[in-house]
């Protein structure tokens, strides 16, 4: 799949940072095969960059930083469709931005479900407006996060707490999310640029190579069974897939 940078851009480099904006507003910056496969390749772009110490990855308009998985575009493909196009991206896609090199920053504006908070979580800082909400509802739609969520937030937050949230599929305010350590501070929105700009000038500052190797050993201590969890997260997808409530809930998007 190849794909034209239409749906995400890189709005500057500056300073060492390069400030990344997800660019569907219209549909709350939600996740289509296009944009996923954009994000991919700007973050190995990124990542060769000579120019870049840091990126930060933030949302288009006031509403959302990612929704999620666009659903309407889901709900037009059939079950073998959504099968291949898994395959093509499950590797890819779940540590896409999680294994860049280069130090990433979140700075998230509104709304972070599903595949967007899954996105978030890739990334190795996040900060968040006072009017974010998060959440991981894929459970109410008969499913489950498929793209790192049932792994990467038990790892933040807890195997139990992470069971709570993915379990009910509820959503939580941006001050929840800092207590239980999925954001690292929340500010209010119309300092969430700034905050995130000044995060990364900081880090940015430093030596790359001793950012890379720093983050390299930073996640050497987190990656204990975590390519055996995405092996069981893609089995236990698949059957979802197959499921009529699956499909009955899918429909509610196209109606």
């Amino acid at each position: 799949m190849t794909a034209t940078v239409t749906d995400v851009k890189t709005i500057k480099i500056e300073q060492g940072v390069a400030l990344v904006t997800l660019t569907r507003p219209h549909v709350m910056n939600a996740l289509n095969i296009q944009l996923r496969e954009e994000i991919m390749q700007l973050a190995r772009d990124l990542d060769a960059n000579p120019d870049v110490n840091v990126i930060v990855i933030t949302g288009a308009g006031d509403k959302a930083f990612c929704a999620g998985a666009d659903l309407k575009e889901r709900g037009k493909r059939t079950p073998d469709e959504l099968y291949n196009e898994r395959r093509f991206f499950r590797g890819k896609w779940v540590n896409a931005v999680a294994s860049m090199a280069k130090p990433t920053i979140a700075a998230i504006n509104g709304y972070c479900l599903g595949g967007g908070l899954e996105l978030a979580l890739q990334c190795d800082l996040r900060l968040a407006s006072d009017n974010a909400r998060f959440g991981l509802p894929e459970v109410t739609l008969g499913f489950l996060p498929g793209a790192g969520g049932t792994q990467r937030l038990p790892r933040e937050i807890g195997v139990q707490k992470a069971k709570e949230l993915i379990l009910t599929g509820r959503t939580f305010d941006a001050h929840e999310a800092e207590r239980l350590g999925v954001v690292l501070r929340v500010v209010p929105q119309a300092q969430l640029m700034l905050a995130a700009t000044e995060l990364a000038r900081a880090i940015a500052k430093n030596p790359r190579m001793s950012l890379i190797q720093a983050k390299l050993a930073i996640n050497a201590s987190q990656e204990t069974m975590l390519s055996g969890g995405l092996q069981a997260e893609n089995e236990a997808w698949i059957p979802c897939l197959l499921s009529d409530v699956w499909k009955e809930k899918l429909q509610r998007f196209q109606d």
